[in-house]
């Protein structure tokens, strides 16, 4: 059985055509079929029969119209549409407010498919393409027995108004889902009337600098009126009464831009700031770390969210902005950003993103759906034509982002609230969305680490001995290193203790840092390390008198630090010799140390201990962990058992021995 859905009851006379609605208070089995009956279900409509239905009912109005006149008047196809409007407007509104709670999960359906209505009523407007109102055009036009020519200017100027129209109405469905509202209540409209009050005036108020040390306002709680006779105005005031100060006028101020209001939380925390209060305490050396760390971030929200939103003054934003900002951010391409020739605005890329997603699909479908090809081979070759878009975890720092700066600003006295309130993701659901996508992790180098030990670095085919290409990846898949503390040692980092040769991973000098007070520790060097001739590289540096072990590596332009560079001539070294993969990076070597840990049995504790994690449970003790020496950490370390005997040694001697020789381990140890 067919659910019931608004419909619309046509009346005719004598003179014209024309159609009234009427609504109930209470909705009656019983009502006559001359007046507007409309029943709503909780349950949500197919998108594409609501289409055909509204499309039908105009279309039949159209040519109701059109018999009575030779061309369609634009103050009648007005009048058309803009019922139109009324009604759905109606329909909708009254259908949320009956509908039973919805959980958070299926209002974010729910918005989503009211996303994709909206992207199909723009293409259709973007390729002219009225065929959308083809079909119910012409069942509209077989009732009423009228033979409809495709071309005719009437029909066409009605189909492509209405999907305008109905495109107006989605964004307006959607706002008012989420609760945007144009305007107030009507029920509050009149309460306000019936308020004598005179209102004080809105102004975008910029804060004054005197409003920080203001003095508390008292609440005053009024007494009860009396009857009292006016004085004359000539009448001298009591001593005893108090001079009640006229209210101030307010004083209009001009309000900031979004792209200021940026610059200002940037400003705040280079300064070393934490950007939460309006008087906070400025420290150096946090400016420092966020400049290095964070501040690049930033910056490419800003540029993403004022692309979006526009530069509008802070008091003109609304939590719409918001909120249709990270519905376009959520299907802006991974790619995005990578090309300087790109003119187009940020809604302009994603439409056309969207378009030519859809088209492939489309395409691909319809070739192997003609070859025969099963329904899992079809769906296979569409997701291959999905275009990748951000990751959820690079929309959630977005979020962060903006929600820090508008935090600050409302701190300031910039806003009245937090737009990003309900915006952002809960932990629950941004672990829902993790697992919804892709699986993109990172994976350890497993088998492809042997291809990268055959490649013509590993093989003897150096051109500096001391290139930190091949140290840094031997140092960080032997001993769990992160990047940046492999490429930053020094040479008072390698040390000795009761013969055990290790590193000292710490904060030794101004330019040296770490990822946390755990990353403080001690590691000692693996067999195959000191085999490969690592100890004489380490003395060919004390000779030249460096106080870096890589002393000609360069620091990156954005966070300051050696592996902003490095990884990049890692990820050209890997793609030029054909051992590239997308989520086997520098850092899978440290995972790989992690996982042939795990393999031998070695316990988490010990684990963290190596690899610098933090613990909540473990007292670290001389940078040892847990009172564990040197000894025991050297014998925990040998247990990554990664074959390299296939590397030659970029020194000469090095490269006759066998790096599983512990004989000339001993001869390079008494060396040092």
């Amino acid at each position: 059985m067919r659910r019931p859905t608004p419909c619309l009851h046509l009346e005719r006379r004598p003179s014209s055509f024309y159609w009234r609605r009427r609504v109930p208070e209470f909705f009656s089995k019983n009502a006559s079929n001359r007046f507007f009956v409309f029943s709503l279900k909780t349950d949500v409509v197919r998108e594409a029969e609501v289409l055909a239905r509204r499309l039908t009912w105009l279309s039949s109005l159209a040519f109701d119209y059109s018999r009575g006149v030779a061309n369609m008047e634009t103050g009648l196809m007005e009048r058309v549409l803009t019922e139109l409007v009324r009604f759905e407007i109606a329909a909708s509104d009254y259908a949320r407010a009956i509908a039973p709670e919805r959980t958070r999960e299926e209002a974010q359906m729910a918005a989503q498919r009211e996303l994709a209505l909206q992207d199909t009523l723009r293409e259709a407007l973007l390729l002219r393409n009225r065929e959308v109102a083809r079909a119910p055009v012409q069942a509209a036009a077989a009732r009423l027995g009228v033979n409809i020519n495709g071309n005719e200017e009437n029909w066409m100027v009605i189909a492509y108004e209405a999907i305008r129209v109905l495109l107006d109405l989605s964004v307006e469905r959607s706002k008012r889902d989420q609760g945007v509202f144009t305007a107030s209540s009507h029920f509050f409209e009149a309460a306000i009337k019936e308020d004598t009050a005179p209102s004080m005036p809105v102004y975008c108020v910029e804060p004054a600098t005197t409003a920080m040390h203001a003095a508390p306002v008292t609440q005053v709680v009024a007494e009860p009126a009396t009857v009292t006779t006016s004085a004359p105005a000539s009448a001298p005031l009591a001593t005893s009464e108090p001079i009640q100060p006229s209210p101030p006028k307010p004083t209009k101020k001009a309000s900031i831009k979004l792209s200021e209001a940026y610059e200002k939380y940037s400003e705040a925390r280079l300064a070393g700031k934490e950007g939460k209060r309006p008087e906070e305490l400025a420290v150096k050396a946090k400016g420092e770390s966020w400049e290095r760390n964070s501040f690049s971030n930033l910056k490419a929200n800003a540029k993403l969210m004022i692309d979006v939103i526009g530069d509008k003054q802070l008091c003109d934003l609304t939590k719409a902005d918001f909120i249709e900002a990270f519905s376009i951010i959520q299907r802006v391409p991974a790619n995005h950003g990578k090309s300087s020739k790109e003119m187009r605005t940020i809604r302009e890329i994603v439409e056309a993103t969207d378009l030519d997603e859809q088209k492939n699909k489309a395409r691909v479908h319809a070739q192997l759906k003609k070859a025969g090809a099963s329904q899992a081979n079809i769906e296979a070759a569409e997701h291959q034509e999905s275009i990748a878009r951000l990751r959820v975890n690079t929309v959630y720092r977005h979020m962060q982002d903006a929600q820090r700066v508008v935090r600050y600003m409302e701190a300031l006295g910039y806003l009245s609230e937090s737009f990003m309130e309900n915006v952002m993701w809960s932990k629950s659901e941004l672990e829902r969305l993790e697992i919804l996508q892709e699986d993109n992790s990172r994976k350890i180098w497993g088998d492809e680490l042997p291809k990268l030990f055959r490649t013509p670095l590993f093989q003897g085919q150096i051109a500096d001995i001391g290139d930190p290409m091949f140290w840094a990846v031997i140092i960080a898949v032997l001993h769990g290193l992160r990047e940046e503390e492999v490429l930053q040692l020094s040479l008072d980092d390698i040390r000795t203790e009761n013969g055990v040769v290790y590193f000292d991973i710490k904060v030794g000098a101004p330019w040296q840092r770490l990822k946390s007070k755990a990353a403080t520790r001690r590691v000692p060097l693996h067999n195959s390390l000191i085999a490969l001739g690592f100890l004489d590289l380490v003395a060919m540096r004390r000779r030249e008198g460096e106080d870096r072990l890589f002393p000609h590596l360069t620091r990156g332009k954005n966070r300051k630090t050696l592996s902003e560079n490095f990884t990049k001539d890692f990820t050209r070294f890997r793609k030029a010799n054909d051992v590239y993969e997308k989520r086997i990076d520098f850092h899978s070597f440290r995972t790989q140390f992690n996982v042939e840990q795990i393999k031998a049995r070695t316990d988490s504790e010990l684990r963290h201990i190596l690899m610098g994690h933090e613990m909540e449970t473990v007292n670290l003790k001389h940078y040892g962990g847990d009172g564990h020496d040197l000894e025991y950490l050297h014998e925990i370390v040998q247990r990554v058992d990664i074959d390299v005997s296939m590397i030659q040694s970029p020194f000469a001697d090095g490269k006759k021995a066998k790096v599983s020789d512990l004989e000339a381990t001993r001869k390079r140890l008494r060396v040092v």
